[in-house]
């Protein structure tokens, strides 16, 4: 049973338990104010940045005391009347009412379907995370680690400690244009505590890491047997006649991360695409205030950019939501923002040049075939989606109903990013063309006993 509770009123409310959440529950509660953070895992710091968050945040938190209320193992699945929190705890459903909010839900991992991706034995970074911390990963076993972005040789080195035998590291992006456009680019996403030496276990190991090459098509039956590799061009198209065949038990992809928007658009907030920044995120303000006023949006889910901007973003979102309340004077505001934004512009630039350099680009669509399962938990296919574009659907939720892509569990999270690049690549129209889906609660799966807490007005 779920019980239901009298809604509460918090100060401040702040969603997710990552680097930029606590940043922002931190800060307010410097300003004298008391933050809620609403977490759904059982540890903070989030899955990506937890060595950023245990080393720098988890003792002002500590410092904090009691004006961080934290809530774990809470989930967050809805905003009704704009700032209205839907919240599943434990055996409460709680209506949860802010002065004002800071929104930091993170980002998903991005999903590029080719054929052969949803064989046992394909895998992503964040699930080979939890597999290690399992010690599920076996010793000796050959694996592809294969994507674009700065966690590629993260994952690949780690795969490395633990006895796995990494058999090449292949990232699309063009050979030769990141050393030079941002030297050690790494060492400012701070996601594995220590990127000079995942580099040096790589060296030591003599894992080939090579550049402008994608996998085109896992091979297996019941599990992962070889996959076939191919150059890319600029555009990150296929180059016939590059094809090469690996030997692998397993295969990690590792594309980068899409922003967590499902709550920054329930709350009305005007959103725009950056391909920079990982796709479509919330307008926001200097002060990291979206178009909803009172309502703010820090870390990668208003951008993907690490750790370290996660951090500075949290701080200035969690500044300015005490300003808001009074808590602090505008003098006193501007002087505590001041060291945050000078240490945030740099970063921020460092970010831009990476993210244009990494940003998925169409030339990945020519990879799919028309039995590529484009939807893995409705099990649509490319030829499914084609038949719908030729029928004459433009866009993500005409996609949705016809073809079922994007009603599964994860709610479109794996498979809108790859739907939005075909239905550019195969219409010739930009990215920023095709709206993100329109999103409904519940964002995440809850037991149907919990919607039945809710009141008429908001079912």
């Amino acid at each position: 049973m779920c019980t239901l509770l009298m809604p509460i009123t918090p100060q401040i409310a702040v969603v997710g338990g990552g680097p930029a959440g606590l940043a922002a529950a931190i800060e307010a509660a410097r300003a004298g104010l008391t933050a809620h953070l609403y977490d759904e895992r059982s540890a903070l710091g989030g899955p990506a940045y937890g060595h950023a968050a245990k080393s720098t945040l988890l003792p002002e938190l500590d410092a904090a005391g009691s004006r961080v209320v934290l809530h774990q193992r809470a989930t967050v699945w809805g905003i009704f009347e704009q700032r209205t929190l839907a919240v599943w705890e434990g055996d409460r459903a709680e209506s949860v009412r802010p002065e004002v909010m800071v929104l930091a839900p993170g980002a998903h991992n991005r999903s590029v379907p080719v054929p052969g991706w949803t064989l046992p034995g394909v895998t992503d970074g964040e699930a080979i995370r939890a597999l290690l911390e399992t010690r599920a990963v076996k010793p000796g076993q050959r694996v592809l680690v294969a994507g674009a972005g700065p966690l590629l040789p993260v994952v690949a080195s780690r795969l490395v400690r633990a006895g796995a035998q990494v058999v090449a590291v292949l990232d699309a992006a063009p050979s030769g244009q990141m050393p030079r456009a941002l030297p050690a680019p790494w060492n400012q996403w701070a996601l594995s505590g220590d990127a000079m030496a995942d580099w040096h276990t790589l060296r030591a190991a003599r894992v080939p890491f090579v550049e402008s090459r994608a996998v085109a098509r896992v091979v297996g039956d019941e599990t992962v047997r070889e996959v076939v590799t191919v150059a890319l061009d600029e555009d990150w198209r296929p180059l016939r006649g590059s094809e090469e065949k690996l030997e692998v038990t397993a295969v990690c992809f590792s594309w980068g991360s899409v922003p967590s928007i499902q709550l920054s658009q329930m709350c009305g907030a005007e959103h725009h695409y950056a391909a920079e920044l990982g796709g479509w995120v919330p307008l926001v303000s200097a002060e990291m205030e979206t178009t909803a006023p009172g309502i703010f949006s820090a870390g990668d889910g208003a951008g993907v950019g690490g750790a370290a901007m996660a951090v500075l973003e949290g701080r200035i979102a969690g500044i300015a939501a005490a300003a808001r309340l009074g808590a602090l004077s505008p003098g006193a505001a501007r002087s505590r923002l001041r060291p945050h934004r000078a240490a945030l512009a740099p970063l921020r630039k460092s970010r831009d040049v990476l993210g244009r350099l990494i940003a998925t680009r169409p030339g990945l669509a020519e990879l799919i075939t028309p039995d590529t399962v484009i939807c893995p938990c409705e099990g649509t296919t490319a030829a499914r989606v084609d038949q719908a574009l030729d029928e004459g659907v433009g866009d993500l939720g005409q996609m949705k109903r016809m073809t079922r892509a994007g009603m599964g569990e994860c709610q479109g999270r794996m498979c809108s990013p790859a739907l939005a690049h075909m239905i550019a690549h195969r219409r010739g129209i930009p990215l920023e063309a095709i709206a993100p889906p329109s999103i409904r609660p519940p964002v995440t799966p809850v037991p149907i006993h919990v919607l039945a807490t809710l009141p008429d007005e908001q079912t």
